[in-house]
Parts: structure tokens; sequence; C-alpha cells
């Protein structure tokens, strides 16, 4: 059954609106990590990571996964510091 222009366009700006929604999100994210060095940026994850652990959120196959996801992405030097960053994660209390 064709769908009216009118119905069209009122599914499209939902799905518009909700995709604004998350970019909006991520630019907050992305605007509040920016300005800080690295030293910063490792402490903020491995208290994140604590923190998500504790809440049973964040387990060892997440961390995989995230792992596998990412990494065809990176080149060799972002894979190591990556694998680094998830060995220390797994290794964290």
């Amino acid at each position: 059954m064709p769908r009216d222009f009118k119905s069209f366009t009122k599914e499209n700006k939902k799905i518009i609106d909700e995709n604004q929604e998350k970019a909006n999100e991520y630019k907050h994210i992305l605007d509040k990590y920016k300005n800080m060095d690295n030293n910063e940026l490792m402490s903020n994850l491995f208290s994140e990571a604590s923190k998500l652990k504790k809440e049973g959120k964040l387990d060892d196959d997440q961390l995989n996964s995230l792992k596998s996801t990412i990494s065809p992405f990176l080149n060799n030097d972002q894979q190591q510091m990556l694998n680094s960053l998830i060995k220390a994660i797994h290794e964290q209390k």
C-alpha cells in the first residue's frame, strides 16, 4: 500500500530529530573532553570504566567486542594503544 507524502515527511522528520538529538549528545561529550590533556583523558577513562564495571554495565566481553569493532579502523600505533588500554581496563579492580 503506497504511503502518502504527509506520512512520509512526518516519519523522516522524526528520524532527523532523533539523529539531531544524538549529534547534540556527541557534541556535548566531545566538548567535555576536547581541552583535556592525555593524563586527564586517561584518568577520566579509567574512572568511568571502574564506575561502569561496578554497576555491571561493562565486562570483558564488551571490551573485547569494542576492540574487535574499532581495530580495523586504526593504524598499528593506534591498535597498540587500544590494546594497552583494554588490557589496563581488564586488570582494573
